[in-house]
């Protein structure tokens, strides 16, 4: 057997003759994928046809600055909406007389709002189209 002289911080290789064979345990991806498989499909609920919904966000920006959205503020969504369908719009800057709202039109889901005052100066990205609203 020969000696060797390891430098500072040098880790000695030790083998192991005979040493027991480990079993390959399933991976995560193994597991995650058979997890999948046994989970029953379900898709997400589509949305109801000419039925307005509010995000969750929205819901909060609504509530936090003060916009009330009455029957004839929904009647004037749902006809943005109509129109911003009929013309392929996907995402879409919707201005009434009281509000501006981003609308996520395909879902035909209010993703924010805000009062008109605030909409005022402000920069609106990853729009593809707007509706000012009578």
């Amino acid at each position: 057997m020969t000696s060797r002289i390891l430098g500072p911080g040098a880790v000695p290789v030790v083998q192991r003759r005979n040493a027991p064979v480990r079993r390959q345990q399933p991976g995560f991806d193994n597991a995650l994928e058979r997890m999948l498989r046994e989970q029953p499909q379900t898709e997400a609920p589509a949305a109801v046809p000419g039925k307005l919904q509010f995000s969750r966000h929205a819901m909060a920006r609504l509530e936090s600055r003060g916009v009330v959205v009455d029957d004839v503020e929904k009647g004037r969504l749902n006809d943005a909406v109509d129109a911003l369908q009929k013309r392929g719009a996907k995402e879409s800057l919707v201005i009434t007389p009281d509000a501006a709202y981003v609308v996520g039109v395909p879902k035909r889901t209010v993703i924010t709002a805000m009062p008109k005052s605030e909409a005022l100066g402000n920069i609106f990205t990853q729009i593809d189209s707007t509706y000012i609203s009578p």
